[in-house]
């Protein structure tokens, strides 16, 4: 039936092989358990300006100094735009640190997890 494996040798083949998936899938219900929670956070350079992103990227904070009255609107927008950039990087190497104390950054499932979370300042 294997080809000349024997019957111990096959059993324990299969064995290993149904190990390595639950350990896979332990890996992977443990990633997630740590990305649920994760967010990124950023301050502008000058101060003005704090963002907060979700697990998802999506903004679920922003803070404006008042001081951005002083400013001129189009300098306060990319300044907010820059910060979200930041803080989606933040996220992104926070998802990175859980990728790489569980599934792993160089397996396949870690590259692709990674991939979702990627930003600009990665390809740098």
């Amino acid at each position: 039936m294997f080809d000349g494996i024997g019957g111990d040798n096959a059993e324990r083949m299969i064995d290993d092989w149904q190990a390595g998936f639950e350990r896979r899938a332990a890996q992977a219900r443990e990633l997630a358990g740590r990305v649920e929670g994760l967010t990124g956070s950023a301050r502008s350079q000058d101060r003005l300006v704090e963002v907060t992103v979700g697990r998802s990227g999506e903004v679920t904070d922003l803070w404006l100094d008042e001081d951005t009255r002083q400013q001129s609107a189009t300098r306060t927008a990319r300044e907010i735009l820059a910060t979200i950039a930041a803080a989606r990087a933040d996220l992104s190497g926070r998802v990175r640190e859980a990728v790489a104390g569980t599934i792993g950054v160089e397996s396949e499932a870690g590259r692709a997890v990674l991939k979702g979370y990627a930003t600009d300042e990665d390809d740098a």
